[in-house]
């Protein structure tokens, strides 16, 4: 056998041992079964044992499985674009009001992927004097998703409200390089 071939047997042997102690492909071949070690740290704070067994949630709906661009209607255009992310923003502002701070974080994370689509749309439409601006501006909109996320996860309202406040400037000076 020569030198390469036992350096690329060693290199599969590597990479399939890394993949099966990282938990990829586990599970057993059933759908459904986690395939990993269980992190002690689950995203499921707020639930009981059996919250999950009445079936209440669609399956493309469960809050642990995050978004794609699939999910999320998508802008068209920039101006589209920043007229969603105002959208998404004042669908915050009322979750922030009504208390219901466990669902800002779907509405914050459909945000960040509808900021990522209109920077890209942003390079067609938006004068190249403003695309800078535009871009740091929807970076910072996409930016907030997590800490948001963690505010309100954590039941912090104030802390929520103060993220939102800084997301809607952002969005207002979005607006200004829209029109």
């Amino acid at each position: 056998m020569s030198l390469k071939m036992r350096w690329f047997g060693m290199f599969l042997l590597a990479a399939a041992s890394v993949a099966w102690l990282s938990g990829c492909g586990g599970g057993g071949g059933v759908k459904g079964t986690p395939s990993g070690p269980k992190d002690s740290k689950s995203d499921h704070k707020d639930h009981k044992d059996g919250d999950h067994k009445d079936k209440a949630h669609k399956d493309g709906d469960h809050h642990d499985k995050a978004l794609t661009a699939k999910d999320v209607k998508m802008p068209d255009s920039f101006a589209e674009g920043v007229a969603r992310l105002d959208e998404l923003h004042k669908k915050i502002h009322h979750q922030i009001e009504h208390n219901e701070l466990k669902h800002v974080r779907r509405t914050a994370e459909e945000m960040a992927l509808v900021a990522q689509k209109t920077k890209e749309l942003a390079q067609k439409t938006v004068a190249e004097d403003k695309l800078s601006d535009a871009g740091r501006l929807l970076n910072e909109v996409a930016g907030y998703y997590k800490p948001i996320d963690e505010a309100a996860d954590a039941g912090k309202k104030a802390e929520t409200e103060a993220i939102h406040k800084k997301m809607g400037e952002a969005i207002a000076k979005l607006n200004e390089l829209a029109k």
